[in-house]
Order: C-alpha cells, then structure tokens, then sequence
C-alpha cells in the first residue's frame, strides 16, 4: 500500500490515536471515531493509500471509496439518528483523501452552519464510551 512520510494516515507511529479512535478497515478506507465527539459520532473515512486529491483515484478506487463513505454515513446515520450528515474534504495541511462525516443536531453544534474541525467546547468520552460509539458503528457497517 502506497504510505507518505509525514502523513499521520499513513505513519504509524501513534499522533493518529491521539485524535481519534480506530474503527475498522472497509475494502478501500479505514475508519476513526474522532475524539472530540462534540458532533456525536464524528469519524474519518480515509483513503488506505496515500493520494493527495480526489482526481488521482483510479475510477474503481473512487467508486469503492466512496462505497465505504456511504456505508459509514448510513452505519453513524442508524448509530446517532442525526438531522443530517455533513461530509467535508479539505485536506489543506492534511494531504490524504479522506472525508469528514459529520452528524449535525438541530439543536448541536454549528447547525445550519459549517462544521468546525476544532469545536469549542470539546467533548471528550472515557475510553469505555469511545469503545462502546465505535462497536455500535462497527457493528452497523
């Protein structure tokens, strides 16, 4: 599989984990739980390989990424019952394919807005309730 070094998706040497929670691979992606669950039941879908733009996927790479992001929105959708799901794709200071899957609340946060990558106030869980979000998720994909 194709890795960058310096791209925390593709190093593994642990800066990952402190912001978000590994979930399980898909065909084409892995899977975090992001930390800061002030969006309940926010994750990244991420490329496995390392690619910096969309339009460098080959056309059965997109297709079955995007296969894996619908999966993930459809496995959070049933886990957390959103008003609606919001998929960002920056990738400004990080440059690796991968999607924001955001669950907005009427009455969360940045509702009827764009979501924030560092939502003020966080909300971090215990270890436990990370694991539990993220089996009720895994179980749904």
């Amino acid at each position: 599989m194709e890795k960058c070094s310096g791209c925390m998706y593709c190093e593994e040497d642990g800066n990952l984990e402190k912001l978000m929670v590994p979930i399980c691979e898909l065909p084409f992606s892995r899977i975090y739980l992001f930390r800061n669950q002030a969006y309940r039941g926010r994750c990244v879908v991420a490329l496995k390989r390392h690619a910096e733009e969309l339009y460098e996927l080959t056309d059965e790479e997109l297709q079955g990424f995007m296969k894996d992001t619908k999966r993930v929105c459809r496995a959070v959708a049933e886990t957390v019952q959103p008003e609606k799901i919001n998929l960002g794709m920056y990738g400004d200071t990080c440059k690796h394919v991968h999607w924001h899957v955001v669950p907005k609340q009427t009455d969360g946060a940045d509702f009827g807005g764009v979501f924030q990558m560092q939502p003020q106030p966080p909300v971090f869980l215990a270890d436990e309730e990370y694991e539990v979000l993220a089996e009720q998720i895994r179980e749904k994909l």
